[in-house]
């Protein structure tokens, strides 16, 4: 069967039910969007006259056939932060991006936004950074109108950075500080990510572009810890382990239930040897506005 080359201006977001993916949908409402998912029978209730919602998934090609036909951009925003069983930051991540590339190019689809990261290197000692890279090259040389964003820290209400670090905070007798604290970080809220997104959908401009997404604030990872005391009200002593020690606690920990792990991934210790901070930062220049300050935006973290 020849697949159809009708395109309408209908979007498909891959990972758009997911902490970023739902600010990105939120910030393009009214167009029509496909949301890509798993198990459809979980996300119906989000179909409307302007959202459709197809069952697929990236790592599988023959689930991906004719879920973009009759779609004329692409944002693919699916990825993950930790490995478990076949489920590895290659096969979801590099893989992945490439079946989304593939079906987009077979469906006649011209715009492709991707959702990289800060540090995406071709390094085989960071996984993950490794993955982002070669799905970063997978779509500069797929020959669509593409735009590669790579957001910092993302922050947000639902996230899972800070409100881990708030969770730590709030109840361990001390605040463990993993290495010396002085790894930099430039966290940018997740609607200014949203609106940078949209940005891309509308304006031309940004094809063939890679962007880096940082706020306007940057903290070494204690200074970050004692902002979120200081907006809990709480004040502790603080401890610092050595990276080695929670590497062991980490991979020993693996069998455990999630809720007896420690809240952090190998691969996020592995990130804390990295400074999480752009001086390239193109938040304010996309969404036409300073982006958000950290210190207004965290009273979530109360909650």
């Amino acid at each position: 069967m020849e697949r159809t080359n009708d395109r309408s201006d209908r979007m498909l977001i891959t990972g758009g039910t997911g902490f970023v993916g739902s600010e990105i949908r939120e910030a393009l409402a009214g167009r029509p969007l496909r949301l890509l998912v798993r198990r459809r029978d979980e996300w119906q209730h989000l179909e409307s006259g302007q959202v459709e919602v197809v069952e697929g998934d990236v790592t599988d090609p023959g689930s991906l056939r004719n879920a973009i036909d009759g779609c004329s951009t692409v944002v693919h925003l699916v990825a993950i932060i930790e490995e478990s069983g076949g489920q590895t930051f290659d096969r979801v991540i590099r893989q992945g991006t490439e079946n989304v590339v593939n079906e987009a190019r077979a469906a006649g689809v011209r715009r492709f936004i991707q959702m990289s990261a800060l540090g995406a290197v071709d390094d085989p000692r960071f996984p993950y950074q490794q993955a982002k890279w070669r799905a970063e090259a997978a779509v500069r040389a797929s020959g669509l109108d593409w735009t590669i964003f790579r957001p910092l820290v993302v922050y947000g209400p639902g996230d899972g950075f800070l409100s881990t670090l708030a969770g730590v905070v709030k109840s361990f007798p001390v605040t463990p500080v993993v290495g010396d604290g002085r790894t930099r970080f430039q966290p940018v809220h997740v609607r200014d990510v949203a609106d940078s997104f949209r940005r891309a959908v509308e304006d031309p401009a940004t094809i063939g572009e890679t962007y880096e997404l940082g706020g306007p604030d940057v903290l070494t990872y204690e200074q970050l810890i004692d902002l979120i005391a200081k907006e809990l009200g709480v004040s502790k002593p603080k401890i610092h382990l050595p990276v080695g020690l929670m590497k062991l606690v980490v991979t020993a920990s693996k069998p455990l239930p999630r809720r007896l792990r420690p809240p952090v991934t190998g691969e996020q210790l592995k990130m804390l040897a990295i400074d999480n901070s752009s001086r390239q930062s193109a938040t304010e220049e996309l969404i036409g506005r300073p982006p958000r300050a950290l210190a207004d935006e965290i009273g979530y973290l109360r909650r």
